[in-house]
């Protein structure tokens, strides 16, 4: 074997338990991913909202706070990519957003219904933002952010002038730092984001070896990981000289999905035939060679051949036989040689679909999230009036970040948002004694601002704790006030209890809610990818096809498990053995279909054109809305599992016996 599986397997150990921790906050929809911890990019961050908060406090002008401000959300939008990318993006942040904070403290100045209509456009300019491309989306939610704050800052014309001057300084500042003096490897949060598939991977491969079998963890864990890092990949622009790396990610994830394709067989077989000492050897060595692909991944220069070797040294000293595990871990490491092989070459072979750049489209979904904000927007403005808070901007920006366009996103935003003001004000709370000076707040509003940019990847609550403490020790030192830090609870309570009333009353989806629902569309999904590998499609075809079947069919699982408000509530009694026994049955159908397809590909056994039209035939009827019962029936009692064994033993004995002819 190849490598040290014994090492690889401590790797992995030292790792489990957060792991455990990220799978559990997944099954109520809280995404936690430690990998994307960047204390490199929080101590810069800190050291350009620190800088920029100076003049404030020297000139004792709490204005000049907006540079502050200013310097911390460029830090928080900044893109990675290349230089002209960054650039174009913190210079539209720091011009327009001079502009909006300048005129929005101007409208400030005007009655209520000279402030309406402000908010009105900006709730409808958050919600359409949605069509852009990620980096273009997240920078008109943050000019959108800008513009709500700015509400709360009534100023003459001249003074208006000042604040965006301030802004403006702000930004230049921190694009200097993070262009010029201080720049990090653009493409940091992609890397670790592909390099924690393939890291799970090991973890999955792992397990199998020591006869772990948690095969709903493992799909669910890797899934949501490979999803996860699609995002964030295809947040880099396919343009301005980004091109090559988004399709050397793209490509590198493709390959993640291929060897989570083949670990899905793996375990299949292990779950249905046993594994014996060699299969248990193979794994591991399996395991050990993923490991090292998560570490070339997460390397700004990886060593592709050293890893190309290293698979095709594994490939190799593995006995294959038929059917076994041995086969199917030495076609996933002859996989990751031919990737490593590829990228090597610079020739990645992703498919055009991967490579285009990214088109504005406007959905239903886009403009009912558009509606929502513009509503909620409204209802908070009024609301902060009519109770006589302070600090109402505060609110306006939580509404901003909590409603999502789907309900259940909206409510774990929301949720989260809360638990993490309430920590974010208690923390200030009880470092209020050691707060004497200012010297001893600068020191507090840089460790808030390190850890708010450094874990805003991780977590969307810490995130929130970290950005609370840091403001609320800001407007302590520039607008000191009585209860801050209750007031920015209330504030962003407000915020979230009307974002979360918003997204159930104002054009409801009710259909994402539905545990019935969810459980169709992931049979309609799994039947697909049946169809698609007995008809014999295209790989790539077939790639799209399971991985829209795996992502439905763990949203339906993350739904058994969620929060009640999910759907979580449908799922006792009888209902709940009724669901778990469609989903346990959909991964043995995706498992062994998934087995069937490596066997056609090796030439095992061949399709069934008849038995492909027919099951595509009967997700067709599904989707036009037929009854499930006789489907599930099918499914729970096994037989359309025993239908795509029995297919594949005959393939196998017909295929013996025309070599022996």
């Amino acid at each position: 074997m190849v490598g040290d599986p014994l090492a690889g397997q401590a790797a992995l150990s030292r790792t489990r338990h957060l792991t455990f921790l990220s799978q559990f906050l997944a099954r109520h929809s809280i995404t936690l991913s430690p990998e994307q911890v960047a204390p490199a990019e929080g101590i810069r961050a800190a050291v350009a909202t620190v800088g920029a908060l100076l003049p404030a406090l020297f000139f004792h002008q709490p204005v000049f706070a907006w540079a502050a401000f200013a310097a911390f959300w460029s830090c928080l939008i900044e893109p990675g990519g290349t230089p002209r990318e960054q650039f174009r993006i913190l210079g539209l942040f720091t011009f327009l957003g001079a502009i909006l904070a300048a005129l929005s403290a101007i409208i400030a100045c005007a009655p209520i219904w000279g402030v309406l209509p402000l908010l009105a456009l900006t709730g409808i300019a958050a919600g359409m933002s949605r069509a852009l491309s990620p980096s273009h989306g997240l920078l008109c939610t943050l000019l959108c952010c800008v513009a709500a704050a700015g509400t709360g800052f009534p100023a003459s014309f001249d003074a208006a002038l000042i604040i965006g001057a301030a802004f403006a300084v702000g930004g230049l500042w921190a694009m200097l730092l993070c262009l010029v003096i201080w720049s990090l490897h653009p493409y940091a949060p992609a890397r670790r984001a592909v390099a924690a598939s393939y890291r799970l991977l090991a973890l999955m491969a792992g397990e199998l070896a020591a006869g772990r079998l948690r095969e709903t963890v493992h799909r669910q864990a890797v899934r949501s990981a490979i999803e996860q890092a699609r995002m964030v990949t295809l947040q880099i622009d396919a343009g301005h000289g980004s091109d090559s790396m988004r399709a050397h990610l793209s490509a590198t994830l493709a390959g993640a999905e291929r060897l989570f394709t083949a670990m899905l067989a793996v375990e299949h077989l292990v779950e249905t035939r046993g594994i014996d000492f060699e299969g248990r050897g193979t794994l591991a060595a399996f395991s050990t060679l993923c490991q090292s692909a998560s570490r070339q991944v997460l390397s700004p220069e990886p060593d592709l051949a050293a890893l190309a070797k290293q698979a095709t040294a594994l490939a190799d000293s593995i006995r294959v036989r038929p059917g076994s595990v041995g086969e199917l871990v030495a076609t996933s490491a002859s996989t990751l040689a031919t990737l490593a092989n590829g990228l090597l070459r610079e020739n990645t072979g992703l498919p055009a679909a991967e490579r285009p750049r990214h088109t504005a489209r406007m959905t239903p979904v886009i403009r009912r999230h558009a509606l929502r904000l513009m509503v909620g927007l409204i209802a908070t403005d009024l609301a902060s009036r009519w109770l006589g808070l302070h600090y109402g901007f505060w609110a306006l920006v939580a509404v901003l970040l909590v409603i999502q366009p789907s309900g259940p996103t909206t409510v774990v935003r929301g949720l989260e948002r809360i638990l993490g003001s309430v920590c974010g004000g208690v923390l200030v709370l009880l470092i209020t004694p050691m707060l004497s000076g200012r010297s001893e707040m600068l020191v507090a509003v840089a460790l808030f601002a390190i850890g708010a940019i450094a874990m805003r990847a991780v977590n969307y609550t810490m995130l929130v704790l970290f950005l609370s403490a840091q403001f609320i020790v800001v407007t302590e030192m520039t607008m000191p006030s009585p209860g801050l830090a209750g007031l920015r609870v209330v504030d962003n309570a407000l915020g979230s209890v009307i974002g979360l009333f918003c997204a159930f009353v104002v054009c409801p989806d009710r259909l994402g809610r539905d545990m019935d629902g969810m459980l169709r569309t992931a049979i309609i999904g799994n039947l697909k990818y049946l169809a698609a590998v007995l008809g014999g499609q295209d790989s790539a075809e077939t790639d799209r096809i399971q991985r829209q079947a795996g992502i439905d069919t763990t949203r339906a699982e993350f739904a058994r498990g969620s929060l009640p408000i999910f759907g979580g509530v449908a799922s006792i009694g009888k209902a709940a053995a009724h669901n778990n026994g469609i989903l346990r049955a959909l991964r043995r159908l995706s498992g062994e279909a998934t087995l069937l397809r490596f066997d056609m590909e090796a030439g095992l056994c061949p399709g069934d054109t008849l038995s492909a039209e027919r099951w595509g035939k009967q997700a067709e009827l599904l989707e036009a809305g037929a009854p499930l019962h006789d489907i599930a029936l099918l499914l729970e009692q096994g037989r359309i599992v025993a239908e795509i064994a029995a297919l594949d033993r005959a393939g196998r004995q017909l295929l013996k016996r025309a070599e022996r002819v």
